[in-house]
Protein backbone atom coordinates (compact mmCIF):
# COMPACT_ATOMS: atom_id res chain seq x y z
CA UNK A 1 0.00 0.00 0.00
CA UNK A 2 3.17 2.38 0.87
CA UNK A 3 4.28 1.78 -2.53
CA UNK A 4 0.76 2.34 -4.43
CA UNK A 5 0.49 5.39 -2.32
CA UNK A 6 3.78 6.75 -3.31
CA UNK A 7 3.09 6.12 -7.04
CA UNK A 8 0.19 7.72 -7.12
CA UNK A 9 1.47 10.90 -5.37
CA UNK A 10 3.65 10.94 -8.37
CA UNK A 11 1.16 10.47 -10.57
CA UNK A 12 1.35 6.68 -11.47
CA UNK A 13 -0.96 4.11 -11.92
CA UNK A 14 -0.50 0.97 -10.49
CA UNK A 15 -2.89 -2.34 -11.09
CA UNK A 16 -4.13 -3.79 -7.63
CA UNK A 17 -3.34 -7.24 -9.09
CA UNK A 18 -0.74 -8.93 -7.25
CA UNK A 19 0.49 -10.41 -10.18
CA UNK A 20 0.79 -7.40 -11.72
CA UNK A 21 2.70 -5.78 -8.95
CA UNK A 22 4.96 -8.95 -9.21
CA UNK A 23 5.52 -7.91 -13.25
CA UNK A 24 6.36 -4.52 -11.51
CA UNK A 25 9.23 -5.35 -9.41
CA UNK A 26 10.40 -7.64 -12.03
CA UNK A 27 10.43 -4.81 -14.20
CA UNK A 28 12.47 -2.68 -11.43
CA UNK A 29 15.02 -4.88 -11.28
CA UNK A 30 15.86 -5.66 -14.91
CA UNK A 31 16.21 -1.14 -14.93
CA UNK A 32 18.40 -1.28 -12.14
CA UNK A 33 20.54 -3.96 -13.60
CA UNK A 34 20.58 -1.99 -17.02
CA UNK A 35 21.40 0.87 -15.22
CA UNK A 36 24.54 -0.38 -13.09
CA UNK A 37 25.72 -2.40 -16.28
CA UNK A 38 25.93 1.11 -18.00
CA UNK A 39 27.61 3.18 -15.63
CA UNK A 40 30.12 0.51 -15.40
CA UNK A 41 30.59 0.39 -19.40
CA UNK A 42 31.14 4.09 -18.87
CA UNK A 43 33.74 3.51 -16.05
CA UNK A 44 35.88 1.25 -17.82
CA UNK A 45 35.80 3.32 -21.38
CA UNK A 46 37.46 5.87 -19.64
CA UNK A 47 40.79 6.94 -21.36
CA UNK A 48 43.76 5.03 -20.60
CA UNK A 49 46.21 8.10 -21.43
CA UNK A 50 44.78 10.60 -18.97
CA UNK A 51 46.96 13.29 -18.55
CA UNK A 52 49.43 13.12 -21.59
CA UNK A 53 49.83 15.62 -23.94
CA UNK A 54 49.39 14.81 -27.72
CA UNK A 55 52.82 15.43 -28.59
CA UNK A 56 53.91 13.40 -26.26
CA UNK A 57 56.66 11.66 -28.57
CA UNK A 58 58.02 15.32 -29.64
CA UNK A 59 58.22 16.35 -25.97
CA UNK A 60 60.44 13.31 -25.18
CA UNK A 61 62.66 14.34 -28.36
CA UNK A 62 63.50 17.88 -27.25
CA UNK A 63 63.66 16.50 -23.10
CA UNK A 64 66.30 14.15 -24.60
CA UNK A 65 67.98 17.32 -26.58
CA UNK A 66 68.12 19.28 -23.04
CA UNK A 67 68.79 16.37 -21.29
CA UNK A 68 72.29 15.22 -23.31
CA UNK A 69 73.51 18.73 -22.17
CA UNK A 70 73.00 18.01 -18.53
CA UNK A 71 74.24 14.83 -18.36
CA UNK A 72 77.74 16.07 -19.71
CA UNK A 73 78.21 18.61 -17.17
CA UNK A 74 76.84 16.32 -14.60
CA UNK A 75 79.87 13.30 -15.29
CA UNK A 76 82.29 16.02 -15.19
CA UNK A 77 81.25 17.28 -11.93
CA UNK A 78 81.79 13.75 -10.31
CA UNK A 79 84.41 13.31 -11.84
CA UNK A 80 85.89 16.97 -9.91
CA UNK A 81 84.42 15.36 -6.69
CA UNK A 82 85.10 12.39 -7.05
CA UNK A 83 88.81 12.74 -7.45
CA UNK A 84 88.84 11.40 -10.58
CA UNK A 85 90.07 13.94 -13.52
CA UNK A 86 93.24 11.71 -13.98
CA UNK A 87 93.62 10.06 -17.10
CA UNK A 88 94.44 6.84 -15.36
CA UNK A 89 91.25 7.15 -13.25
CA UNK A 90 88.54 8.46 -15.60
CA UNK A 91 90.28 5.41 -18.24
CA UNK A 92 88.13 3.01 -15.83
CA UNK A 93 84.67 4.83 -16.17
CA UNK A 94 84.36 3.99 -19.49
CA UNK A 95 83.54 0.66 -19.38
CA UNK A 96 80.01 -0.78 -20.43
CA UNK A 97 77.44 -1.39 -18.14
CA UNK A 98 74.86 -4.27 -18.67
CA UNK A 99 71.43 -2.46 -18.80
CA UNK A 100 72.66 0.17 -21.07
CA UNK A 101 71.20 -0.49 -24.91
CA UNK A 102 74.95 -0.97 -27.11
CA UNK A 103 73.29 0.15 -30.32
CA UNK A 104 71.90 3.33 -31.44
CA UNK A 105 68.43 2.52 -30.68
CA UNK A 106 66.97 5.23 -32.44
CA UNK A 107 67.55 3.31 -35.63
CA UNK A 108 64.85 0.71 -34.04
CA UNK A 109 61.70 1.04 -35.22
CA UNK A 110 59.27 3.60 -33.16
CA UNK A 111 57.82 1.60 -30.55
CA UNK A 112 60.50 -0.54 -30.03
CA UNK A 113 62.51 2.55 -29.72
CA UNK A 114 60.26 3.72 -26.61
CA UNK A 115 60.25 0.81 -25.38
CA UNK A 116 63.99 0.56 -24.61
CA UNK A 117 64.08 3.92 -23.69
CA UNK A 118 61.45 3.58 -21.00
CA UNK A 119 63.42 -0.16 -19.88
CA UNK A 120 66.65 1.91 -19.82
CA UNK A 121 65.18 5.02 -17.99
CA UNK A 122 63.79 2.96 -15.29
CA UNK A 123 67.56 1.22 -14.39
CA UNK A 124 69.06 4.50 -14.63
CA UNK A 125 66.42 5.99 -12.36
CA UNK A 126 66.95 3.41 -9.47
CA UNK A 127 70.94 3.44 -10.42
CA UNK A 128 70.65 7.43 -9.17
CA UNK A 129 68.99 6.99 -6.27
CA UNK A 130 71.57 4.36 -5.31
CA UNK A 131 74.65 7.14 -6.30
CA UNK A 132 72.76 9.73 -4.58
CA UNK A 133 72.37 7.50 -1.26
CA UNK A 134 76.38 7.22 -1.75
CA UNK A 135 76.89 10.35 -2.06
CA UNK A 136 75.55 10.85 1.41
CA UNK A 137 79.21 9.21 2.66
CA UNK A 138 81.52 9.85 -0.15
CA UNK A 139 80.56 13.86 -1.00
CA UNK A 140 79.35 15.49 1.96
CA UNK A 141 80.62 18.81 1.54
CA UNK A 142 79.64 18.41 -2.09
CA UNK A 143 76.58 20.53 -2.24
CA UNK A 144 76.45 21.01 -6.05
CA UNK A 145 76.76 17.66 -7.31
CA UNK A 146 73.91 16.62 -4.82
CA UNK A 147 71.74 19.49 -6.11
CA UNK A 148 72.44 18.52 -9.75
CA UNK A 149 72.03 14.67 -8.91
CA UNK A 150 68.69 15.53 -7.47
CA UNK A 151 67.65 17.62 -10.84
CA UNK A 152 68.63 14.76 -12.79
CA UNK A 153 66.71 12.39 -10.96
CA UNK A 154 63.60 14.61 -11.70
CA UNK A 155 64.31 14.87 -15.10
CA UNK A 156 64.39 11.18 -15.98
CA UNK A 157 61.82 10.75 -14.36
CA UNK A 158 60.04 13.44 -16.39
CA UNK A 159 61.03 11.39 -19.65
CA UNK A 160 60.24 8.52 -18.35
CA UNK A 161 56.82 9.85 -17.61
CA UNK A 162 56.85 11.24 -21.75
CA UNK A 163 58.17 8.33 -23.04
CA UNK A 164 55.14 6.27 -20.93
CA UNK A 165 52.46 8.47 -22.65
CA UNK A 166 53.93 8.63 -26.04
CA UNK A 167 53.35 4.40 -26.12
CA UNK A 168 50.32 4.48 -24.54
CA UNK A 169 49.24 6.85 -27.34
CA UNK A 170 50.19 4.27 -29.54
CA UNK A 171 48.70 1.75 -27.59
CA UNK A 172 51.71 -0.13 -26.48
CA UNK A 173 52.71 -1.02 -22.69
CA UNK A 174 55.95 -0.50 -21.27
CA UNK A 175 58.41 -3.65 -22.49
CA UNK A 176 59.30 -5.75 -19.01
CA UNK A 177 62.72 -5.43 -17.71
CA UNK A 178 64.86 -7.60 -15.83
CA UNK A 179 67.22 -5.59 -13.25
CA UNK A 180 70.63 -7.20 -12.81
CA UNK A 181 72.14 -8.26 -9.97
CA UNK A 182 74.49 -5.17 -8.40
CA UNK A 183 77.26 -6.52 -7.47
CA UNK A 184 77.80 -4.83 -3.59
CA UNK A 185 81.05 -2.56 -3.83
CA UNK A 186 83.64 -3.45 -1.55
CA UNK A 187 84.72 0.15 -0.61
CA UNK A 188 84.53 3.56 -0.86
CA UNK A 189 86.93 4.25 -4.29
CA UNK A 190 84.41 1.08 -5.70
CA UNK A 191 81.29 3.03 -5.29
CA UNK A 192 82.68 6.39 -7.07
CA UNK A 193 84.03 4.38 -10.10
CA UNK A 194 80.93 2.05 -10.24
CA UNK A 195 78.57 5.83 -9.85
CA UNK A 196 81.26 7.10 -13.06
CA UNK A 197 80.42 4.04 -15.23
CA UNK A 198 76.72 5.05 -14.77
CA UNK A 199 77.29 8.59 -15.26
CA UNK A 200 79.35 7.74 -18.36
CA UNK A 201 77.68 5.57 -20.02
CA UNK A 202 73.92 7.65 -19.49
CA UNK A 203 75.97 10.41 -21.27
CA UNK A 204 76.99 8.77 -24.49
CA UNK A 205 73.48 7.09 -24.22
CA UNK A 206 71.60 10.31 -24.26
CA UNK A 207 74.47 12.03 -26.69
CA UNK A 208 73.18 8.83 -29.43
CA UNK A 209 69.52 9.36 -28.67
CA UNK A 210 69.67 13.29 -29.01
CA UNK A 211 71.69 13.06 -32.24
CA UNK A 212 69.49 10.18 -33.75
CA UNK A 213 66.33 12.11 -33.25
CA UNK A 214 67.36 15.18 -33.57
CA UNK A 215 66.05 15.83 -36.74
CA UNK A 216 62.74 14.39 -35.74
CA UNK A 217 60.91 16.37 -33.86
CA UNK A 218 57.51 16.70 -34.77
CA UNK A 219 56.66 20.91 -35.01
CA UNK A 220 53.24 21.96 -34.27
CA UNK A 221 51.25 23.51 -37.32
CA UNK A 222 51.97 27.45 -35.71
CA UNK A 223 55.47 26.90 -35.85
CA UNK A 224 55.74 25.79 -39.49
CA UNK A 225 53.32 28.78 -40.21
CA UNK A 226 55.86 31.26 -38.48
CA UNK A 227 58.80 29.67 -40.28
CA UNK A 228 57.13 30.20 -43.84
CA UNK A 229 56.21 33.76 -42.98
CA UNK A 230 59.59 34.34 -42.10
CA UNK A 231 61.01 32.58 -45.16
CA UNK A 232 58.65 34.42 -47.15
CA UNK A 233 59.69 37.69 -45.36
CA UNK A 234 63.66 37.06 -46.20
CA UNK A 235 62.56 36.47 -49.92
CA UNK A 236 61.09 40.13 -50.05
CA UNK A 237 63.91 41.61 -48.58
CA UNK A 238 66.15 39.99 -51.17
CA UNK A 239 64.10 40.80 -54.02
CA UNK A 240 63.53 44.39 -53.10
CA UNK A 241 67.45 44.56 -52.78
CA UNK A 242 68.14 43.33 -56.12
Amino acid sequence: QGLQYGLRYLGVSLPSASVDVTLFYSFLAVTQGLFIQCLARVNSSTAPCRGCHQNSLGKVTAKTRQMEKEAKRLFKSYLTHQGLRSPDLRRLCNEAVQWFPTENITEQPEVVMLQELSRTLEHMKDALENIGKQQQVLSTQSAALHRTLQNTQLAVRGLLSNTGCALCLKGVSPSSRHTPERPAATNAFQQKIDGCKVLWNYSKFLEKLARGSGEKVPQSPRVRDQKKRRKGTKRKEASSRS
